[in-house]
């Protein structure tokens, strides 16, 4: 496949998989959060209307997927935190600064980072750390998102926590090798035909060994034995997310470094 026919079918496929659902949290086969033993998740959202996962990684910092933010204005979100169920909107803060690094690709996914500074702390906030460390091929690591239950069923308003696996970067690529699409950026994981995340789980943090790891990024389909859901590898994107974390006094809508 040529490169230009390799570019577009992956720019339709990542239409299909954030354009078309965007904002829609999916994981599928995962387990019901009863209680609040999560508190560093938060939910992104629009003009009122939830859109995305994300982590407070600060007391007034979260992180999140770049294509959350990107074509938004930082006026019209809002972060949700302190809450397992969509109909709560719990503590909420609105935001001061969405930071994107220049790198990011839009037709690519490419470095899908964005760090979001609130416009008040947030006193009671758990933060989780980040792993600065590549995680080992086959650790098993945590997801927690809003989602469906099936990949063409409604999503669930309750929050849901699954368990995969992370895949090499060389099977992911040889398993998107029609696309050409995963990049140094990018780390894969999933329980195939059991239980994954999908693309409308994006900025969802997964979490190994107690810290994230990595983020929800896209995917072709949801727990699909062939296609595992990519992430954003947080060793590979880490130097941008310190250097953000020190800009956070910069009072600008949108920043880009």
């Amino acid at each position: 496949m040529c490169q230009f026919s390799r570019l577009l079918v992956l720019q339709l496929i990542l239409y299909f998989a954030i354009g078309h659902i965007y904002g829609s949290t999916e994981i599928i086969g995962g387990n019901a959060v009863t209680q609040k033993i999560y508190p560093y998740y938060v939910r992104l959202h629009y003009r009122g209307e939830f859109i995305c996962g994300g982590s407070l990684v600060r007391n007034n910092a979260v992180l999140t997927a770049a294509h959350c933010v990107k074509d938004h204005s930082v006026k019209e979100l809002s972060v949700h935190t302190d809450t397992i169920n969509l109909g709560d909107p719990g503590v909420v803060r609105t935001i001061k600064t969405a930071l994107v690094p220049n790198e990011y690709n839009a037709g690519t996914l490419n470095y899908d980072v964005a760090v979001l500074i609130l416009s008040s702390v947030i006193p009671s906030a758990s933060v989780i750390p980040l792993d600065k460390s590549a995680v080992p091929v086959g650790t098993r690591c945590l997801v927690i998102g809003h989602g469906k239950i099936e990949e063409y069923g409604v999503f669930s308003t309750q929050l849901q926590e699954i368990h995969v696996h992370v895949t090499s970067r060389e099977v992911c690529k040889r398993k998107y090798r029609d696309f050409d699409g995963i990049t140094e950026s990018m780390m894969c994981a999933s329980e195939p035909g059991k239980k994954d995340s999908c693309s409308g789980d994006s900025g969802d943090p997964m979490i190994c060994n107690g810290k994230q790891a990595g983020i929800v990024s896209w995917s072709l389909g949801c727990g699909r034995v062939k296609y595992p859901t990519v992430y954003t590898d947080i060793s590979k994107v880490y130097s941008f997310i310190e250097r953000a974390l020190k800009m956070y006094a910069q009072e600008v809508e949108q920043k880009y470094m």
